[in-house]
Order: C-alpha cells, then sequence, then structure tokens
C-alpha cells in the first residue's frame, strides 16, 4: 500500500498528459503520458491497432541512461510478467503485447488511472523506483476513455486495415 506521503510526493512530480493521436479524425492512438520534468523522465502506457489486434504498449525514456529493464507494478498487474522481449534501444526501453484476450490491457489501464502504481527501471546497475499518481483528472482519464472507445469501433476502418503501430 502507498503511503499517503509517497501518494503526494508522486502526485506533485509528475506532469499527466492524455496522448490521443488522430488520423482523418479517428483515433490511432491512445493512452497516458507521465512526465518528470525534474528527473527527465518520461513513461507512457499506449493502445493501438496493428492488423485486427489491440496492442499495449509501455515506453520509458530517461535521456543519458541505458535502461536494461522496466516495470509497472499495479493492485493486480504486474508488467514484468505479461511483457517480453523489449526492444533494445539506448535511452528507451519499449515493449507491446497484445492483452486483449485476458482483459489484462483494460484492467492495466483502469488501476494506473485509478490507484497508480510503482514504476521500476534498472540503469547500468542502478534500481530505481517511483510511484505514479493515483486518481487522475477527469481531464486525462476523459480523453483517455472516448479515444480509446473510438479505436475499437467497428466502423473505425483506420483501425482495421491499417497499422497505427509507432
Amino acid at each position: 500500500m502507498v503511503s499517503f506521503q509517497s501518494a503526494l510526493f508522486a502526485a506533485l512530480s509528475w506532469s499527466v498528459t492524455p496522448i490521443v493521436a488522430m488520423d482523418n479524425n479517428w483515433p490511432i492512438r491512445c493512452g497516458i503520458h507521465y512526465y518528470d520534468e525534474k528527473k527527465n523522465i518520461s513513461f507512457k502506457v499506449e493502445k493501438f491497432v496493428r492488423e485486427t489486434n489491440v496492442l499495449t504498449s509501455m515506453t520509458l525514456e530517461v535521456p543519458g541512461q541505458h535502461i536494461s529493464s522496466a516495470s509497472l507494478k499495479t493492485r493486480t498487474i504486474n508488467t514484468e510478467t505479461i511483457f517480453q522481449n523489449p526492444t533494445e534501444e539506448k535511452e528507451t526501453f519499449y515493449v507491446e503485447k497484445n492483452l486483449e484476450q485476458s482483459d489484462q490491457g483494460g484492467l492495466l489501464m483502469f488501476e494506473i488511472a485509478n490507484f497508480g502504481g510503482e514504476l521500476t527501471y534498472k540503469t547500468n546497475e542502478t534500481h530505481v523506483r517511483l510511484n505514479l499518481p493515483s486518481r487522475l483528472s477527469r481531464n486525462v482519464t476523459g480523453a483517455y476513455l472516448n479515444c480509446a472507445g473510438d479505436l475499437i469501433r467497428p466502423d473505425n476502418e483506420i483501425s482495421f486495415y491499417e497499422s497505427t503501430a509507432r
């Protein structure tokens, strides 16, 4: 359980914005972007469509640092067990997976928006643990939910016939 003090610190440390990417007035990528300006850390959890699959991705960027591993723990999900084979890049940790068959993608987004989570990553031999804020604003959650709902609408031709991968 996260203490009140660490929850308050998390809320003050992170700038949180919705991710809504559009193409021809249709959403192609939806998510939540956390940014800590003081530590220059960018963390994104996103949903997008590739072929007919809705994928969930996690991206962590810490400029000047090589990230060897990263995971997010929420109330019931640990991304370390569901995401494997990160993309090897210097300053970016990226993983993606189709989590819709098990509902883990939706549950992950619900839990980080309402209850926050703990982001853990490793650079060189240093382990870093950061708390994400809970109870995100309605501006963030509303924009994400509206985007995600339209992303998977059957009449969203872009979602089903074109890849929205990065």
